[in-house]
């Protein structure tokens, strides 16, 4: 009887105890099940201020949505953003989230396969921004913020030597030689990517051709018009090859951030760049004074490019649908975000009744152009021409600039790739 007595709490104990062990494991496998998050896939096409804008992003569904978890891929966007989407659409294979830029929008909804944004999202975001995303009446995306696009020039510089932004070529020129005179390098100028000159050729273009005719691009590709032998045209290409005469010698092989570094440190007077340039300029020249205004063009009304930058797509097929529709209106009634967001990338604000915490250092400048109604939106001019035409056509002028090739042969490249420059045609 002894025995029983010992070795029956010896059981007892064994087998409650594992009991317990079973139900803690089984609560541990609940427990994880409950947990599990729902995985909304991103594809991110970047520019160059952009990096870093996902971790604030991550943070701040970790508070809002800590049921969800963000899987991102981001790319950058003038490289390599295009060429993934078209992968991804021949596929059928679209992320549930993406994130581009206006110009995007209209170019991808023609294939069906992003999703419709809701109302109520689209209710928060400023009208004169709605335009670029709406196609057959529909939203297909949601901006986020803008970036302004000109000429920055160094105010402590022309106000030492009595200079007034210009308005014309004309007056361009002058203000060039002055500053050469004075042992001033005019501009800032890095040409060893090809997406800034198709940038810097856009701003040209923007001014002096769309914003004259809103349909040129359509024209080409009808063969009602064409880059060869347009007096307009050739003039806006000669633009960059007087920007690099005006800038440091070894301009053809600076990037971006040597640029950008240059001009913060006041060794040169203008920059035609965007007001991401101001992310660094943020951080160093904090004694210089710094506006902006439009590159000059052929009739001396130019305005001022608005780009809109992040712009929120969904696919079509996303399993996930209200779940991005309701994200996407709580990101954008988040204040504490989005002045985060526009600050780090020195933008402005897309959304209504959200702006910056701070004024950005060109921001007095671009508010009196916006008030003037002299700024002009960039998709207007990307749409017609799309970014892997103007891109591959940049890699052409640098040849040019590089005296490598004829103007007359790059003009003519153009002409023959004319079916590429819109897309799926």
């Amino acid at each position: 009887m002894k025995k029983i007595s010992i070795v029956l709490p010896i059981f007892l104990m064994l087998f409650f105890g594992g009991c317990a062990n079973w139900m803690e494991m089984q609560g541990e496998k609940e427990e994880t099940k409950e947990t599990e998050k729902t995985v909304l896939t991103v594809l991110a096409g970047q520019s160059t201020s952009d990096a870093g804008i996902e971790d604030m992003i991550d943070e701040w569904m970790e508070k809002e949505y800590p049921d969800v978890e963000l899987e991102w891929e981001c790319v950058d966007w003038g490289n390599r953003f295009d060429s993934q989407m078209r992968g991804r659409l021949a596929a059928g294979d679209m992320p549930d989230i993406i994130i581009g830029k206006a110009q995007d929008v209209k170019s991808y909804a023609k294939t069906g396969q992003l999703g419709v944004i809701s109302e109520e999202c689209g209710g928060r975001i400023k009208e004169s921004a709605l335009e670029s995303v709406t196609q057959d009446g529909k939203l297909y995306g949601i901006p986020y913020n803008f970036w302004y696009q000109g000429v920055i020039y160094n105010k402590n510089i022309f106000k030492s030597l009595g200079l007034a932004p210009p308005d014309t070529m004309e007056e361009l020129e002058q203000i060039t030689v002055k500053l050469r005179n004075a042992g001033i390098v005019p501009f800032a100028a890095h040409f060893q990517e090809s997406w800034n000159v198709a940038n810097m050729t856009m701003q040209y273009m923007m001014n002096d051709i769309f914003k004259e005719e809103p349909k040129w691009g359509d024209q080409f590709r009808a063969g009602k018009t064409s880059f060869t032998g347009n007096g307009t045209v050739e003039a806006c290409m000669k633009n960059n090859e007087k920007i690099l005469e005006s800038s440091w010698p070894d301009a053809l092989q600076l990037d971006q951030f040597e640029s950008d570094s240059r001009f913060t440190q006041g060794e040169a007077a203008m920059y035609l760049t965007g007001s991401w340039s101001m992310q660094f300029a943020n951080q160093y020249g904090k004694e210089i004074r710094f506006g902006i205004f439009p590159f000059p063009n052929q009739k001396g009304d130019a305005a001022l490019i608005r780009e809109t930058n992040m712009t929120f797509m969904k696919s079509a097929r996303t399993e996930h649908e209200e779940l991005i529709d309701d994200l996407l209106y709580s990101l954008l009634n988040d204040e504490k975000l989005a002045q985060e967001i526009f600050d780090f990338t020195q933008s402005d604000s897309a959304i209504k009744g959200i702006e910056p915490a701070s004024p950005g250092r060109i921001q007095e400048d671009i508010d009196a152009y916006v008030e003037k109604g002299r700024f002009i939106d960039a998709a207007q001019g990307n749409a017609q021409l799309v970014w892997n035409f103007q891109n591959d056509s940049a890699a052409e002028q640098l040849s040019w600039l590089k005296k490598e090739k004829s103007l007359e042969e790059v003009l003519r490249f153009m002409d023959e790739n004319r079916e590429k420059s819109a897309y799926g045609e």
